[in-house]
């Protein structure tokens, strides 16, 4: 940490950026710089677990994927993830990373403390009762170099999963029951699947819509590895393939409002056909200060383009058709970054964010170009 506080304290001094990285797993903008980078690969591991608050202490390198299997052997579990395992805790936070879950926040909503590096090479611990705490979850390393976080956890659990294919309609039609009535639950419409032993028999239709369901278990249920049908730890059912490079968009927009927003982007899908399935999934709100749920239950439209090829129509065309719900964007899920106006106008604490990051980053250590352009 004092290593960090020295780099970070100079390069203030000169006016250098300084940007934290991940493992690169973002597709906006957030890193790049022609100051310094910030490599946290070796910053990993468990610092403390406190098994009667159910919290670890965390170090910010550390991937999603090496949590797992010492969180249970400590008869602890993450609250919720993703399908992807392979980001740094800190960069997974910052940008809002999430899993599914009508009552399970984003992965930055489980942050309860955390000790930063400011722009003049302070560490700062800030903890719970903290009012900047609801600003530094999903604040894309602009408050400070996060150096470890704490995390709200919960007692080991086991998922059982099901995997199914159904009519879109029937899915659409049984939206609140499936929502309300299981632990995770979301769907992939439009994908043309290679098929596994994970999954079960395609039906006959050019655009199947694939269910996934996973319910919490006794942890001491047996394990069993049959086909879309397992009952196994959180940390192996979470985790699904996928083939880098792509692109791709995910806003979110209020729970309220989503079947009418799932129609608007399946118009859109009409138009785009080359266009990789539109997965949908929910979370529960929380207080995050840019938090793309925006404070309530929300639904997250994630859809993906080939890497390479200009995208840049489409995803126009996806934020035409969800502004009006409005769409909050996955800070980690965009090509490129739109305009502080309308950021200002579906962040009602945009202004407040920016006053707070002045206030500790006087300078604009942590600013590239991209987000000064925003932030400044």
């Amino acid at each position: 940490m004092e290593q960090i506080s020295e780099v970070v304290a100079d390069a203030t001094r000169r006016g250098v950026t300084v940007r934290p990285v991940g493992s690169g797993h973002s597709f906006a903008p957030l890193v790049p710089t022609d100051g310094i980078v910030l490599d946290f690969s070796a910053v990993s591991g468990i610092e403390s677990l406190n098994h009667s608050s159910a919290q670890a202490t965390v170090r910010a390198g550390t991937k999603i994927a090496d949590l797992g299997e010492p969180l249970w052997d400590e008869g602890l579990c993450l609250r919720n993830q993703g399908a992807i395992d392979a980001q740094t805790i800190a960069g997974a936070i910052s940008t809002s990373t999430h899993g599914s879950g009508l009552e399970l926040k984003l992965l930055s909503g489980e942050v309860v403390g955390a000790k930063v590096v400011t722009s003049s090479g302070e560490v700062e611990t800030i903890g719970f009762n903290d009012p900047r705490l609801p600003a530094l979850r999903a604040s894309m390393g602009m408050l400070g170099v996060i150096v470890s976080l704490d995390i709200q956890l919960e007692p080991k659990f086991k998922l059982r999963e099901t995997l199914e294919f159904r009519p879109l309609t029937e899915v659409l039609e049984r939206w609140d029951e499936l929502t309300h009535n299981h632990r995770h639950f979301s769907f992939v419409h439009g994908q043309q699947y290679d098929m596994s032993a994970s999954l079960p028999p395609l039906p006959e239709t050019s655009k199947p819509t694939l269910v996934r369901i996973f319910d919490e278990v006794d942890p001491d249920t047996d394990y069993d590895g049959s086909p879309a049908h397992r009952t196994d730890r959180p940390y192996r059912i979470y985790p699904d393939q996928y083939t880098p490079p792509w692109e791709e968009v995910e806003p979110y927009v209020p729970y309220n409002t989503a079947l009418d927003a799932i129609q608007s982007c399946l118009h859109v899908l009409e138009r785009f056909p080359d266009t990789f399935p539109l997965e949908v999934r929910t979370a529960a709100g929380d207080d995050a200060w840019l938090s793309p749920t925006g404070g309530d239950a929300a639904v997250s439209l994630n859809t993906v383009r080939t890497w390479g090829n200009d995208n840049r129509a489409f995803f126009r065309a996806m934020e035409e058709a969800l502004d009006p719900f409005p769409g909050r964007p996955h800070w980690g899920k965009q090509p490129y970054l739109r305009t502080a106006d309308f950021y200002r106008s579906v962040y009602p604490l945009w202004d407040d964010f920016i006053q707070l990051r002045r206030q500790m980053d006087p300078s604009g250590t942590f600013l590239n170009a991209p987000l000064r352009r925003l932030f400044e």
